[in-house]
């Protein structure tokens, strides 16, 4: 009989969303009737409201039916993205599951699974209430001790964001209060809290306990989330297919990019394998799925002349960037007893130099399509945001072969091959791996780059079976210290360098602004001084799709709740 009850309040959330929504109000006539339950040998008489069509919906208006076919931008690794952060799995991940807080089109955060939380009088217990109505996919309710056990193995992951709270939660870090209260214990004030676990990228997913009690160092391997889609089917290779969670009980707030009532107006959404860039984009011409994430920027201005497509292009945008393996020689400590991928040796610190003063970033970044969608830019942080800083650039986009060849001449490097990890089914990642390679040949190094695609090269990361890999990252993953991946230095790709991590942990309990941005100056000069990873150029990435889907536009990453098509 409960499943009876949960039944028919799962039809009257329903039809008050209708409503709230204007979907009734517009083409359809509002009739309140009586339901008769017997629940426990009670009679239960409810009133529901119930819509019944009288006339078409509001044109324009939202439409529930529908499959959405989404070209993933590369192979899907896994569907647990806080196992690994790979840009393929968390688009999918995200709509599976839910956070506490997530971002608006701000990138503000407010909360999604929270109904609200807390904070002490000396600013080290957060105490978290749970909203009404959450279930998890395979219809428990969400409790409090699921959702602090998913934060939990978060915590032990290699997020940047993880690490530094690492150094500021309590042993005891959690208690329970009951099924909806939950404290959250700091050894001391940190107010980036909120911040910290409200990124779409990096967050805390969560998941029944059971599944959560996975160490974030092994993928789960049964995907259920509260989400407003569940798991239907995964045929690595080939697709991933979600279907509408019918039980989801949205929020009240107006929708707002991952925050407010996120509605599942979409039957299914599917995320297409497609390697080859041009099958993709002649697959989306002739509608044969209807939207590709992450499009080849040389097709923009093909694109751009279709009258039943749409691009949406996002800014602040990506920034390519080539990390160098810090564990391994020519660009770590190797045979040293400095910790490797925290001290380089006088070698290992001049072969990295040499590679980031060789490089030609226009060049470089040239290859990805027009030059409207993409620029150079030595901030870190990125251009055109507060935290925007010319400190260290000189280091920057120097291109001098004369020097780089100098450097390299006095490090250790024999001529011993060096790997590069180029996919070769990431539109806005191949071509970067293509000219970096030649610039790095031109200095002197000796590249193998291996045929493999995405999926293949994301388990390689946290190994010493490369030297350089090409990449990007996300402004909105990395446009502060306190979630910088690359400063961070907490997973293998990325060095991290002692004094880095001193500042990164200043400037999250510093409150004068003046003195943060001093703080971001510093932490800049070090990244270039150190070489933490090539920065290269910023891209604005594309996502060209039918028209007839509507009320879509990427914020930092697409998420498709709240989004319909037309026809």
């Amino acid at each position: 009989m409960k499943r009876a009850s949960r039944s028919l309040m799962g039809i009257a959330a329903i039809v008050m969303l209708f409503a709230a929504f204007g979907l009734a109000c517009g083409g359809e006539k509002i009739v309140e009737v009586e339901r008769t339950l017997v629940v426990e040998k009670t009679v239960v008489v409810e009133k529901v409201l119930i819509a019944t069509p009288t006339v078409p919906p509001v044109v324009g208006g939202p439409v529930f039916g529908g499959t959405l076919r989404i070209v993933s931008q590369a192979s899907i690794p896994t569907l647990d993205s806080v196992h690994n952060f790979a840009t393929t799995a968390i688009a999918v991940a995200q709509h599976l599951y839910e956070t506490l807080y997530g971002w608006d089109s701000d990138i503000v955060p407010r909360p999604r699974m929270a109904d609200s939380f807390t904070l002490s009088s000396d600013g080290r217990t957060y105490t978290f209430t749970l909203r009404d109505g959450l279930l998890w996919h395979d219809g428990n309710p969400v409790v409090s001790e699921d959702v602090t056990t998913s934060l939990d193995r978060w915590l032990g992951g290699a997020s940047a964001a993880a690490g530094m709270m690492r150094e500021f939660v309590a042993d005891d870090t959690f208690r329970i209060l009951d099924g909806r209260n939950f404290e959250l214990r700091l050894k001391e004030p940190f107010g980036a809290v909120i911040d910290a676990v409200a990124p779409a990228e990096f967050a805390p997913l969560m998941m029944p306990k059971r599944l959560s009690l996975t160490p974030a160092s092994e993928a789960v391997e049964e995907w259920i989330g509260s989400g407003p889609y569940k798991f239907k089917s995964w045929n690595p290779g080939d697709r991933v297919i979600l279907e509408r969670f019918e039980e989801y009980v949205p929020r009240g707030e107006t929708a707002d990019h991952m925050v407010g009532a996120s509605v599942a107006y979409l039957d299914q959404l599917i995320w297409l394998e497609i390697p080859d860039e041009e099958t993709k984009i002649a697959g989306l011409e002739t509608g044969e799925w209807d939207l590709v994430d992450g499009a080849g920027l040389d097709f923009y201005d093909r694109l751009s002349r279709n009258r039943g497509l749409t691009i949406p292009v996002y800014k602040p945008g990506h920034r390519s960037n080539a990390p160098l393996n810090g564990f391994v020689a020519p660009f770590g400590n190797a045979e040293s007893e400095a910790p490797p991928g925290e001290r380089f040796t006088d070698s290992a610190l001049k072969a990295r130099l040499a590679a980031q003063a060789g490089i030609d970033i226009e060049e470089i970044q040239s290859s990805l399509g027009p030059n409207n969608l993409w620029i150079t830019c030595p901030a870190i942080h990125y251009c055109g945001t507060p935290l925007e800083t010319d400190f260290g650039s000189e280091l920057y986009n120097e291109n001098d072969k004369a020097k780089a060849k100098r450097l390299l001449a006095e490090s250790d490097y024999d001529g011993e091959t060096i790997v590069l990890l180029n996919p070769t089914d990431y539109a806005t990642i191949t071509p970067v791996g293509i000219v970096l390679r030649s610039e790095l040949e031109k200095i002197g190094f000796v590249i193998e780059m291996p045929a493999l695609d995405w999926a293949t090269i994301v388990p390689k990361f946290s190994t010493d079976e490369w030297q350089v890999f090409a990449s990007w990252s996300v402004h909105s993953c990395c446009g502060n210290p306190v979630s910088d991946e690359m400063t961070a230095g907490e997973g293998h790709v990325y060095p991290k360098v002692p004094k880095i991590a001193e500042l990164r942990l200043k400037w999250a309990t510093e409150t004068d602004p003046e003195e943060r941005m001093r703080i971001v100056e510093q932490i800049q000069k070090l990244a270039y001084e150190n070489v933490v990873a090539l920065y290269l150029g910023v891209f604005f990435s594309t996502y060209p799709h039918t028209s007839a889907l509507k009320n879509f536009e990427v914020k930092a990453i697409p998420f498709y709740a709240n989004t319909w098509l037309e026809n």
